[in-house]
């Protein structure tokens, strides 16, 4: 276990320097916008945390459970049992306190001082984090599917509008309205029908330019939330890192020292 939490200790110092240079990133200038690949990578990524915050809370949980099933079964099985009656001096010799009581004592004792509460928190904010920036990476899709939508509707009009003034474009006759009576120009049925068309265009130039400024949005939110949070993320694991590393040592020690005394 200290071996581990070493290399731990190692891998996430590692890892808070790596995101501590996240704040030289420029992406001022960058185009790519939310993919659904990309949006269902940040929602597993979401999922893994989630995990993530389960096992690190059953990690310290069944620690503590084992040291005080242990601690339990001593108590039972080779501690004697405190009694309130005179004991015999013909008594045998109580039992010494064995080695293991005192070292799940410490144990125990090293486990409450741990920084998992702060670990855990960057964890659990880590997973609020991911949940924004999925939030706004569902607007950006969602308005991304709005042009797409406005785009068909367009280039649907816009080729009925081309096959229509192909058919018309040789037609000099008035077509007759029932209701007025009145004619309507050639003409003016051409700049009906092409106004429509351009309004719609008008419509889809605006979705576009508000999803561009999204996706910007989206991708400078992002970055700039992950450059807030992903240094205390890390600057706790390396703290808890170290502590279990520490503590583990010294358990260690403690032991061998005990096995020293014993022989």
């Amino acid at each position: 276990m200290a071996k581990m939490w070493e290399d731990m200790h190692v891998h996430h110092a590692n890892q808070l320097e790596t995101v501590l240079n996240l704040k030289s990133v420029d992406i001022s200038d960058s185009s790519i916008e939310t993919s659904d690949y990309h949006h269902s990578h940040t929602r597993q990524l979401r999922d893994i945390v989630d995990k993530w915050i389960t096992n690190f809370t059953d990690l310290m949980n069944y620690q503590k459970e084992y040291i005080n099933a242990l601690y339990s079964w001593l108590k039972l099985n080779l501690i004697p049992i405190e009694s309130s009656l005179k004991e015999k001096v013909t008594s045998p010799p109580r039992m010494q306190q064995p080695p293991i009581k005192a070292f799940l004592q410490a144990w125990n004792e090293h486990l409450t001082k741990l920084p998992d509460d702060l670990a855990k928190t960057a964890i659990v904010t880590l997973r609020a984090v991911l949940d924004t920036i999925l939030g706004v990476q569902d607007e950006e899709l969602k308005q991304k599917e709005t042009c797409e939508q406005t785009r068909r509707e367009y280039m649907r009009k816009a080729r009925a509008f081309e096959d229509w003034y192909h058919k018309h474009s040789q037609r000099k006759a008035f077509d007759v309205d029932p209701e007025s009576g009145e004619g309507i120009g050639h003409k003016d049925a051409v700049t009906e029908k092409k106004f429509a068309v351009e309004s719609l265009k008008n419509k889809l130039d605006d979705e576009i330019e508000s999803h561009n400024k999204l996706s910007k949005q989206v991708r400078e939110k992002s970055l700039s939330i992950l450059k807030a949070h992903l240094p205390e993320l890390f600057r706790a694991l390396t703290d808890f890192s170290s502590a279990s590393f520490d503590m583990y040592s010294k358990l260690r020690l403690m032991s061998l020292m005990q096995d020293q005394g014993n022989n």
